[in-house]
């Protein structure tokens, strides 16, 4: 099966940004500068796996296992990315807080 790219865009990010991080009771000044941190960590820091399953599951709301039939992976590979891409976001994040 051909892997698809996900693209990353403002809007995608914001969603990321909020539903990873702004249940910590951020104001805005901080979500818009968490949402910059962010949108330079996934496309810099994560592997291209990383960013594709995470996207795919936050901005897509697809579930785990339609992941994996889109990508060609297993369920508990798609599992691994998505919470290794987290661990890395939330270890970026509380670096920069």
């Amino acid at each position: 099966m051909r892997h698809s790219k996900v693209f990353i865009n403002d809007r995608s990010s914001d969603r990321i940004a909020y539903t990873l991080y702004c249940s910590r009771g951020t104001n805005r000044a901080e979500l818009e500068r968490m949402k910059r941190i962010l949108n330079r960590a996934i496309e810099r820091e994560l592997t291209p796996r990383q960013r594709d399953c995470l996207t795919l599951y936050y901005l897509s709301g697809m579930k785990m296992k339609d992941i994996a039939a889109h990508l060609g992976l297993s369920r508990s590979t798609v599992t691994r990315h998505i919470q290794a891409a987290e661990k890395h976001l939330k270890n970026i994040a509380r670096y920069y807080s």
